[in-house]
């Protein structure tokens, strides 16, 4: 009897992502293991990441310099925005960094950081840039 309730709620979970990942058309959402960005793009945020993102966002937990700094990969990072769409995080972006106000984020420097972000996270790279088109994608784990 166990194992056939762990077998319903395992389809009921899968059923339930292919929903999630199906776009308004009816065709499959892409998401961040998709190739949505450039190696040259987040090659050529790296600098900007150093300078304004660096100093309170490590990509590992065991890599923050604070205790309050948020980490944007491990755990936490995607406990918190897996499922969520790239465009998300770039409103975020946009809106709210760097919160120290030393700075201000234009929506193309936010989507360029983005990739970043998806290379340092171990997402594959494509042939095309991350736009704001293309940033409907939803965050998902890295395939390992």
């Amino acid at each position: 009897m166990r194992v056939r309730v762990l077998a319903i709620a395992a389809c009921a979970v899968v059923l339930s992502a292919a929903v999630v990942l199906r776009a308004s058309d009816g065709t499959l959402q892409k998401t961040s293991n998709d190739g949505i960005y450039t190696t040259a793009q987040a090659d050529g945020a790296k600098a900007r990441y150093d300078k304004i993102c660096a100093e309170c966002h490590a990509f590992t937990v065991a890599a923050k310099k604070k205790p309050e700094d948020l980490p944007l990969g491990d755990e936490p990072f995607f406990k918190t925005w897996a499922g969520k769409t790239i465009e998300e995080l770039v409103s975020v972006i946009v809106l709210t960094m760097p919160n120290d106000g030393s700075a201000v984020v234009n929506e193309d420097e936010a989507l360029n950081l983005m990739a970043y972000v998806l290379q340092q996270n171990g997402f594959p790279a494509g042939t095309s840039p991350l736009t704001k088109d293309t940033a409907s994608a939803v965050l998902a784990r890295p395939k390992r």
